[in-house]
Parts: structure tokens; C-alpha cells; sequence
């Protein structure tokens, strides 16, 4: 999702995907890397689900974005890569109740465990970059924005995340003239950024020398219950939205925001969440 969003803004970068190399092989992604040669690597990859496929597959998303997260930083490394941003999740972060993560508590208590083997592979993703950095002396960083949709996500009801489950729904349940069914309570904050939005974002931080973390969070969060209404007003859903508590919803509150992204980005607007809504269920109504 996040690469194809990238393709407008970077147009002459050079893009890959799991047909050019398994990231999770050290000798393919040597070998991609030295062949050819990036002077910055924006590391997208990762294997990862929404809050259901999160739960079955812990030990397999942290073992298969362990293996690329390494590989790629050191393939970096090693041949010589002069600016690398690497993109992390929200979920990294163990978010008490009371407030909200910044950069700084990152690496601080353990995140949900329902989605500890991701969300700590991104941890150890950050600590290699710090420690990339220091060797190399070069801006070597990571980024973390929160939960992204757009077009080109995983429209999938069961393994999607949120926003794009509930579109699938939405639209399923126009077509059927049925109900739209959300897991869990609806009382669940979240945050969401819409991809093009982080995609410009990168595309303007490869000319920043920066090291460190950076989090992408337009705002202070949305409960579920609200972010379905909205889903289905861009859906021109009008009948019955039910909530399923027996379903998964993961934790109550999950929200960080950033200390220094309006110090970088002091005029950047995000794209109103009505507005990106409605452009992602129109794309997914034509290329679903």
C-alpha cells in the first residue's frame, strides 16, 4: 500500500518487492542491494495482519520481520547506503491510559501481546538503525505512523486492519441491503493516517538529515463506534451497524503523538479523514 502511494512522489526511485528477493535470506538481499547500489533505502517490508491474524501468528510475524528488518539494515550497511528510513508501527508502543506516547517512550514497558512478535521486531528494527547511525554517521532513522489505509491496503474482512475491514463490510452490506457488523465494543480509540499523506511525508524526509524516530499522528484518535458511522456514510450505508464484543478489538486506547513533527513539518496538512474515506471506498468499489 505504503510503496504503490510512494511511486507519485519518488517517480524515479527504484521499487522491489518480494518477487526481487526474500528479504528473510541474507544472501538474496546482498545481493538485490549491491546490485543496485541505492545511495537511500526506504524499508517498507513487513509481514503483518490486522488484530486477528496479529494473534495467531505471533512468533511468525516476529521471526519473518526479525529476519528482514536485519538483513536489510546490514545489506545496507554493508554496501555502503548513505540515508536509510525505516517504517515502524504504532503497536511498538506500550500506551498507558492516562497519555499518549511520544518518540521517547518507544523502548519503555512491553507493548500488547497480542501483537508483541510485530510490534517488537519493529523495536529491534529502531535499535539497529541507533546503532547504524553511530557507526556509519549517517542519517540512518525510523518512522512511525499510525494505523495506515488508503488504496492498494488488504481489503479483507477477517485479516485486514480496520479500516479497510469495515469498508469491506460497508459495501458488502449496501449491496446485500444487510447489516454492517464491527468487532468488538466500538469504544476502541485509535489513529489512522491516510497513505498518500505519509507517502509525501517520506518523499520529504529523504532530504532531512535525520536520526532517531519520528511519529506520523494527525490526530489525538477516533473511537471505533464513530470511524464505522463515517466509514458508512462514505459508503452511503444507511441501515443497522452491529457490534460484536465476542470479536477481538485489542486494547482500549492506543494513541501516540509526536514532540518534533511540527518543529519539521510546520505547514503540512493532513488530508481530512471524510475526504480520504471517501476516496478509499471509491477506489475499492472499482478495483475490488
Amino acid at each position: 500500500m505504503l510503496g504503490r502511494a510512494l511511486t507519485e512522489y519518488l517517480p524515479d526511485a527504484i521499487f522491489v518487492s518480494s518477487r526481487d528477493a526474500d528479504l528473510r535470506n541474507i544472501s538474496e538481499t546482498e545481493y538485490l542491494i549491491n546490485k543496485i547500489a541505492p545511495q537511500t533505502v526506504i524499508h517498507l517490508a513487513a509481514e503483518i495482519g490486522g488484530v486477528k491474524a496479529n494473534m495467531e501468528k505471533n512468533l511468525e510475524f516476529f521471526e519473518s520481520n526479525l529476519l528482514m528488518n536485519t538483513n536489510v539494515i546490514s545489506s545496507s550497511v554493508k554496501h555502503g547506503v548513505k540515508r536509510f528510513i525505516g517504517v515502524l508501527s504504532s503497536c511498538a508502543y506500550f500506551i498507558p491510559d492516562d497519555q499518549p506516547g511520544t518518540e521517547s517512550d518507544l523502548h519503555v514497558g512491553l507493548p500488547y501481546f497480542g501483537n508483541l512478535g510485530y510490534a517488537y521486531s519493529k523495536r529491534a528494527l529502531d535499535i539497529h538503525a541507533q546503532i547504524a547511525a553511530d557507526k556509519t554517521k549517517m542519517p540512518y532513522m525510523t518512522v512511525t505512523p499510525v494505523t495506515m489505509f488508503g488504496p492498494h491496503d488488504n481489503f479483507n474482512s477477517e485479516t485486514g486492519h480496520v479500516v479497510a475491514a469495515l469498508i469491506v463490510k460497508a459495501v458488502s452490506a449496501v449491496e446485500k441491503n444487510g447489516t454492517m457488523s464491527v468487532w468488538g465494543s466500538g469504544k476502541a480509540i485509535r489513529q489512522f493516517v491516510y497513505v498518500n499523506d505519509m507517502a509525501k511525508i517520506l518523499a520529504q524526509l529523504i532530504e532531512i538529515n535525520l536520526t532517531g524516530n519520528l511519529i506520523i499522528a494527525p490526530d489525538m484518535g477516533i473511537e471505533i463506534k464513530a470511524l464505522a458511522e463515517r466509514i458508512a456514510n462514505a459508503a452511503d450505508f444507511k441501515g443497522r451497524i452491529e457490534f460484536d464484543s465476542a470479536k477481538p478489538e485489542g486494547v482500549s486506547r492506543k494513541v501516540i503523538q509526536s514532540k518534533k513533527f511540527k518543529e519539521i513539518f510546520e505547514d503540512f496538512l493532513f488530508t481530512d479523514i471524510d475526504k480520504a474515506l471517501q476516496e478509499t471506498v471509491e477506489w475499492y468499489r472499482k478495483n475490488k
